[in-house]
């Protein structure tokens, strides 16, 4: 295979954009490193990390045409590092071992007793946001979060079709994503990945 010679960043990405595997091949040698340590300070899960990390480097290969306008590659990797980082966060919270996931991850950093309090009144909050569902949704949401019910199991022990129980545990998900972020607690999460993200 011949040897590519990329004079600078610039022309790497321009010629990614034009569908290079072997310029991107060269980028994803270049940083993959850098975003990998990244998804591990945040999953510390080793095999998750490096699932992120292919993910991550997936998505910049599907959307590879805009990488002919971006001047500032780290910053643009940053964004597009941190914004599925954030979204796979939330989805923990959101998880049926949502309290144990939370006292791991945070249990394994050097957390001080404000940051515990913190972690405490997180947990709260989710617990306060999941009371305040109306009783068809929070029933359905618990059933399926708590319960680890299939939404066909939910519906018969409801008396309901499955849409409709996919479609309370989709309101219920949204209003809890909204009561957390009124409420500011995503800002705990989001800080713990801004300090894990200083390596960029």
């Amino acid at each position: 295979m011949p040897t590519e010679n990329f004079d600078t960043e610039t022309h790497l990405l321009l010629r990614v954009s034009q569908g290079d595997p072997i310029a991107f091949r060269r980028l994803f040698d270049a940083f993959s490193n850098q975003v990998y340590t990244l998804c591990i300070k945040v999953t510390k899960e080793p095999e998750q990390a490096k699932d992120l990390t292919q993910e991550i480097f997936a998505r910049l290969w599907t959307r590879r045409e805009r990488l002919a306008s971006v001047h500032n590659f780290r910053a643009f990797l940053h964004t597009v590092a941190m914004n599925l980082l954030r979204n796979h966060l939330q989805k923990k919270v959101l998880d049926p071992s949502n309290e144990e996931y939370l006292l791991q991850y945070f249990g394994d950093s050097d957390a001080g007793p404000d940051e515990l309090m913190e972690i405490k009144e997180l947990q709260q909050v989710l617990r306060d946001a999941v009371n305040r569902l109306p009783p068809q949704l929070n029933r359905s949401f618990l059933l399926s979060r708590m319960g680890g019910m299939s939404h066909a199991e939910i519906a018969r022990q409801m008396e309901l079709s499955p849409l409709t129980v996919k479609s309370h545990i989709t309101r219920a998900l949204h209003f809890i994503r909204s009561y957390l972020e009124q409420h500011h607690t995503m800002g705990l999460l989001l800080l713990y990945l801004g300090c894990a993200a200083r390596f960029f």
